[in-house]
């Protein structure tokens, strides 16, 4: 849908002596990727709950329409595979090229914002971590998983709101200072590759949910952390990301959605509308399931913040240290909870880290000693 933004990008533009491209842009450096150190997770094995797709007879799972490792289809492809097509058009043009220009910005906002697209799940997403919104102050026009749309809702609870109060603005704020000119653009490119990463983590885990009374929720929490792909496949996203560096955390979070596709399969919606309809082995199941995936999309986004603090210190990243810092405090602010939950002492460390404007090469180094502890298998 958006093929033509990143054709027409105006990375190839003529530029002037001064870095800028004539028409108001910000001169900036090269962007910078993640480093390529190797993750060692060779120490992480399943535990005795997991679903495990690929040796079925070895868990406490019956035979399911996951087994074997390929993901099947509830329903119809969801509309959430737009959206992260959306999401790696918008990464073309902001931070997998030479610096993005006020055009760029402009037109990656245009791929933000189309009906029904990203922007508009952004803004409503909740984070599922954290307590749901009391019934008693619902807002009876909205579905009970769509309370954050509700502003008040939105300003009582801002962690349980987290799209709406916290990504959605930390979104807009970037777009607008790209669109402007202001600042160096690679920062606001950062902030916002951040930010999407952190809605992805929290899509997976939501739809995940949800689709214990909507099933085809299971092919959206699917489809928004690969794209719409298996898990060997042409993976974008979030997907992308983890299985760039970390092939076995990849892995993981694929069987976690397959642990609770595997879920759906064998308690039939028809017979199990909702959770408080489930035995009491099929509430167990779902836990167990939910909890793996969960797992396995906090050490998927722990790899892709270690791999931003490691980069900080290669030469490759001379040139937007300002920006792989602003990524590295957005992702590593978004963490803190399941950080805290294990390790409060090592949480508060790290923020101490991040808080830094300068950090030195060993404060990288204890920060992914502190991440690689604290969650090193997902």
């Amino acid at each position: 849908m958006f093929a033509t933004l990143v054709a027409c990008r105006a990375g190839d533009d003529p530029i002037d002596d001064d870095g800028g491209d004539g028409d108001g842009d910000v001169g900036a450096g090269e962007p910078c990727d993640p480093a390529d150190d190797p993750v060692d997770e060779s120490a992480c094995v399943p535990l005795a709950t997991d679903y495990l797709p690929m040796d079925s007879d070895a868990d406490s799972y019956e035979a399911c329409i996951s087994d074997g490792g390929v993901y099947e289809l509830v329903s119809d492809p969801p509309g959430s595979i737009a959206r992260v097509e959306a999401a790696d058009e918008i990464a073309d043009l902001l931070w997998r090229n030479d610096a993005p220009t006020r055009d760029d910005f402009t037109m990656a906002r245009a791929a933000y914002e189309f009906d029904q697209g990203l922007g508009s799940r952004v803004e409503r997403r909740e984070d599922l971590h954290y307590p749901e919104i009391p019934e008693a102050e619902w807002d009876p026009g909205l579905d009970p998983d769509k309370q954050c749309s509700n502003t008040q809702n939105a300003e009582n609870h801002p962690d349980r709101c987290a799209g709406p109060v916290q990504i959605r603005p930390l979104i807009n704020d970037a777009f607008i200072a790209g669109m402007s000119g202001e600042g160096d653009p690679n920062v606001h490119a950062a902030r916002i590759e951040a930010a999407i990463v952190w809605f992805s983590y929290l899509s997976v885990y939501k739809e995940a949910f949800t689709c214990v009374a909507t099933p085809k929720d299971c092919d959206s929490a699917w489809a928004y952390y690969t794209g719409g792909a298996q898990a060997d496949g042409d993976v974008i996203g979030f997907a992308k990301l983890v299985r760039d560096y970390s092939p076995t955390a990849h892995q993981r979070i694929f069987d976690g959605i397959l642990a609770v596709r595997c879920f759906r399969d064998l308690y039939s919606i028809d017979d199990f509308p909702t959770y408080a309809d489930l035995p009491a082995e099929g509430q167990a199941l779902f836990d167990n399931a939910w909890e793996q995936l969960d797992d396995a999309l906090a050490r998927g986004f722990v790899v892709a913040l270690r791999q931003h603090l490691l980069a900080h210190d290669d030469e490759q990243c001379s040139e937007a240290l300002e920006a792989n810092w602003a990524f590295v405090q957005i992702a590593g602010g978004a963490l803190d909870r399941e950080l805290r939950e294990h390790d409060a002492t090592a949480a508060d460390e790290l923020a101490a880290i991040y808080a830094l404007s300068e950090p030195g090469t060993a404060d990288i180094e204890r920060a992914v000693e502190l991440l690689d502890s604290v969650i090193p298998c997902g």
